[in-house]
């Protein structure tokens, strides 16, 4: 697989993250994938279906509106800058500056992670809890 191939296929999957359907997001990771929010791992499928459950929570249904600041492909790996704008759970604007950084194993993503602005983060989504 070249670079170009991963590169869309990065763009693919961030795309579909944020959309409703976590078997699509599934269906582009390996058999036992991982998502890594900071020092936090999220391991296998049910560790995604977290993740993807947890966002579909914390912003209003059909408010993603995601801008790719940067793409870089090394590799196995692909690194993307986004700026994500959305409405949260709250009804609050939120724009915020995200790093993902892809790791892929053959045309299916392994690990994905995540980093963030999270004083800002925080801020937006005080009072709310994974899995509330």
């Amino acid at each position: 697989m070249d670079d170009r191939e991963r590169r869309r296929l990065a763009l693919e999957f961030l795309e579909t993250f944020s959309g409703p359907d976590v078997e699509a997001v599934l269906a582009r990771m390996t058999p036992e994938p991982a998502w890594a929010f900071f020092a936090n791992r999220f391991p296998g499928r049910d560790g995604v279906r977290a993740i993807h459950r947890a966002s579909k929570e914390l912003y209003r249904e059909g408010s993603h509106d995601r801008r790719i600041d940067g793409l870089w492909v090394d590799g196995d790996t692909v690194l993307v800058k986004t700026t994500l704008r959305a409405r949260t759970f709250k009804d609050e604007d939120y724009e915020n500056l995200y790093m993902m950084i892809l790791h892929f194993e053959g045309d299916r993503i392994a690990l994905v992670e995540e980093m963030m602005d999270t004083a800002y983060a925080n801020e937006k989504f005080a009072g709310w809890q994974m899995g509330d």
